[in-house]
């Protein structure tokens, strides 16, 4: 990828009807530049003082669940929008994780958290989490606009735990059908786990002791949080 730059806003604009809409955020709009770039074209005044170098930051950070901004924009000297790897998946503000099998929800848990050490042992923490920002395909999770993210001095083992339960606790939902929610709440061991940094940080263990419970009270094993969600009376 390059930098981009346009010389006018008819220019621009001409360019922008012919990409492919992505979706529409707070900060901007995300359009399909080719096969594996994204084009987000910033808005709002967060963005109109901030230095190139800052937003670069994190440019060459090589991890692969988290999506760094790779180039910029310009209409004339202005930063009006950004550049990024494409990630072909589907995001669970509109897809939740409820008919992934559990064992292939544990295996991607476990590479999120590998991940997320790798992040907090540089020092970034992670910002603006939510479902529309999470991404997920057959094997892996993915954090993408990560704009916002910023280096603290933090020791990195409590960074972690409160990167990935700041990720967690946001999308929980998304994870956990409400049946399955009710039911935790009857496992002592998981109950508080909306306000427990331990249980949040370690989602793969989690559902372990999860699913352990589920198949024990169902009297069969489950495969899903969907079927389990279907075959539980509590």
């Amino acid at each position: 990828m390059k930098d981009m730059h346009f010389q006018s806003e008819e220019h621009l604009n001409c360019f922008i009807k012919n990409l492919q809409f992505i979706g529409l955020g707070s900060e901007g709009s995300c359009y399909r530049l080719d096969k594996g770039t994204v084009f987000k074209h910033l808005c709002g005044p967060n963005y109109e003082k901030r230095e190139k170098e800052e937003i670069l930051q994190f440019k060459d950070i090589n991890i692969p669940n988290y999506v760094f901004v790779q180039n910029i924009v310009y209409l004339k000297e202005e930063i009006i929008g950004v550049l990024m790897k494409y990630i072909n998946g589907d995001n669970l503000e509109i897809h939740n994780l409820y008919r992934v099998r559990i064992i292939n929800l544990i295996n991607m848990f476990d590479d999120l958290i590998t991940a997320t050490k790798k992040l907090s042992g540089l020092g970034i923490s992670v910002f603006d989490v939510c479902p529309v920002n999470v991404i997920y395909n057959k094997t892996r999770l993915y954090l993408i606009d990560t704009m916002d993210y910023n280096r603290v001095d933090i020791d990195s083992e409590k960074l972690f735990k409160e990167n990935m339960s700041r990720i967690i606790w946001n999308i929980h939902n998304k994870i956990l059908p409400f049946k399955v929610i009710k039911f935790i709440s009857s496992i002592p061991e998981l109950k508080d786990f909306k306000h427990d940094k331990e249980l949040l940080s370690n989602p793969s263990y989690f559902l372990k002791i999860l699913l352990k419970e589920l198949n024990e009270y169902i009297g069969y094993e489950v495969k899903t949080l969907e079927e389990a969600s279907k075959k539980l009376k509590r």
